[in-house]
């Protein structure tokens, strides 16, 4: 069963997401909310407040709680979800493909993949690009042993991995992430629009399989501007 609040939440971010409440809007006021959704204030708080950490609301003191404006949203990645995160808050994203091309990847991914240092693997960069912006971009190592269906109609889908393994026909088991800040380089000036020292986030993403293999490793470049990390811990009482 549905909680209170995730049904609150769930139904006025559907009204934000579609535009229904539109930017700079006024939400209506607690007491209103209670009485539209036979809920609590408890219950509205606590919509609101998910709404607000995922930057759909800002709250002004004294005057209210206000649908944010895009341009100043950062998109929320929710528990280190990319792909499900994109497609819920920001479904209108391009995805381009950079390069596509067999290589001798480096040490550290040979040693990331438990591969031969002979063996070569599939490298894929793409860039993520939202009203002409340059957002993110990545750069996939996929073992050439698990790169037959690779192909240009799946490369630039933001649910590739999902469609990878389907066709490859891997069990997907776990993904180790890991991220931290770092600052623009060259490679990041030219791609993302950035100034070289501008905040970043990069994440490291290993993919494994049920049998605990290596599948791929995926390494993504975020403008610190325009992303922030999100993350709900249940806690044990």
């Amino acid at each position: 069963m549905e909680v209170a609040y995730h049904k609150v939440y769930n139904i006025l971010r559907e009204q934000i997401l579609e535009k229904k409440l539109n930017e700079g809007e006024k939400i209506p006021p607690e007491r209103v909310l209670c009485d539209t959704y036979g809920v609590s204030r408890i219950t509205i708080r606590q919509a609101l407040k998910m709404l607000q950490d995922q930057g759909l609301l800002e709250r002004l003191p004294g005057k209210g709680t206000f649908v944010r404006s895009s341009t100043k949203r950062k998109v929320p990645i929710l528990d280190m979800d990319y792909e499900k995160s994109l497609k819920r808050e920001a479904p209108d994203i391009i995805r381009k493909v950079i390069t596509w091309e067999s290589i001798l990847p480096s040490d550290e991914i040979k040693n990331e993949l438990n591969i031969l240092k002979s063996e070569q693997c599939l490298l894929i960069e793409r860039i993520d690009i939202q009203n002409d912006e340059p957002l993110s971009y990545d750069k996939g190592f996929i073992p050439i042993n698990f790169s037959s269906s690779v192909d240009e109609l799946n490369i630039n889908q933001v649910s590739f991995l999902h469609l990878w393994a389907k066709r490859e026909n891997l069990s997907i088991s776990y993904i180790r992430s890991s991220t931290e800040a770092v600052e623009a380089g060259a490679i990041d000036v030219e791609r993302l629009r950035v100034p070289l020292g501008a905040p970043m986030l990069k994440t490291t993403d290993t993919i494994f399989s049920t049998e605990g293999k290596a599948l791929a490793v995926f390494i993504t470049i975020y403008r610190g501007d325009k992303f922030r990390l999100v993350s709900t811990t249940n806690v044990d009482a």
